[in-house]
């Protein structure tokens, strides 16, 4: 392989940086709240689980995309509802608030490096945060 041709390839091994194929890059798989349908004032569990080689992922905070004043940190330190500490499986219970409205709403998850920032992904060739949405279900009492 010629010199060129070594650099063309470095090139584009740094552009892919952010991808998401491969398997390599870090992801927020199997994102949930159980249960997906809850009344107001009563409790559920957020859980994603960070796939993440490189230990990029250093936290991981939801936002009511309705209410984005509604902040969720969640944990992955062994403190119920969190299972086992370090295992990847991030958790937080949650309780709906007894004012809250009826009606289908989104917690958008992301993915946050050590330094504050946002984990960043290229999709549809587009950079962007790392983000997964779980729908939720609020019924009235």
């Amino acid at each position: 392989m010629n010199c060129a041709r070594i650099l063309a390839v470095l090139a584009l091994t740094v552009l892919c940086i952010g991808c998401t194929t491969g398997g390599r890059y870090p992801k927020l798989a199997d994102p949930a709240i159980a249960p997906s349908e809850i009344k107001a004032g009563e409790t559920a569990v957020i859980t994603v689980r960070v796939a993440d080689r490189h230990n990029i992922i250093h936290r991981v905070e939801g936002v009511v995309r309705e209410d984005p004043t509604v902040k969720l940190k969640l944990r992955d330190d062994g403190q119920p509802p969190d299972v086992k500490a370090g295992d990847n499986i991030w958790t937080l219970q949650v309780d709906a608030p007894f004012q809250a409205p009826a009606g289908q709403f989104n917690v958008d998850l992301t993915a946050y490096r050590s330094d504050g920032l946002t984990v960043p992904i290229r999709k549809d060739g587009h950079k962007q945060a790392l983000t997964v949405t779980i729908p939720v279900t609020i019924r009235n009492p």
